[in-house]
């Protein structure tokens, strides 16, 4: 499959807009609600799942599917936003660890199979489970 220059250059785009509005949520802001333009919901979370700040975010659990630690569940309160969780970009970064972090939209066990919730999984460095707190934004 070939990549065109221009879609490239919106892939870029949307990677930097990513980028803006992860830097946006990293300010301090309550649970309640956040400066998070460019986002349609988004959340800050502490490694134990306390959410601290969010933007269209219910909740953050711990994963139900599984013993491994590092496992969270991002419950999207916005159903125009969860909707197309499975479609949707989304971003998710760590918070001043080194490690691993995945995102994954669509229906999963370790949070119940739920279309509206995010399964977010963390790890050290060395690939191992880990909870570490991180930054999540749904574009």
């Amino acid at each position: 499959m070939r990549t065109s220059a221009r879609r490239t250059s919106r892939v870029l785009v949307l990677v930097l807009g990513a980028v803006t509005a992860l830097a946006a949520v990293s300010g301090s802001a309550s649970a309640d609600g956040m400066d998070a333009p460019y986002a349609r919901a988004a959340a800050k979370v502490a490694q134990d799942a306390t959410l601290l700040a969010a933007k269209n975010v219910a909740s953050v659990t711990r994963g139900t599917g599984t013993t491994f630690a590092g496992v969270y569940c991002v419950k999207v309160s916005d159903l125009n936003v969860s909707d197309d969780l499975a479609d949707a970009a989304i971003v998710a970064t760590l918070s001043n660890y080194r490690g691993e972090i995945t995102a994954i939209g669509g229906p999963h066990a370790y949070c119940g199979n739920a279309a509206d919730t995010i399964t977010i999984v963390t790890s050290d460095s060395g690939g191992n489970p880990a909870d570490r707190p991180f930054t999540v934004a749904v574009l």
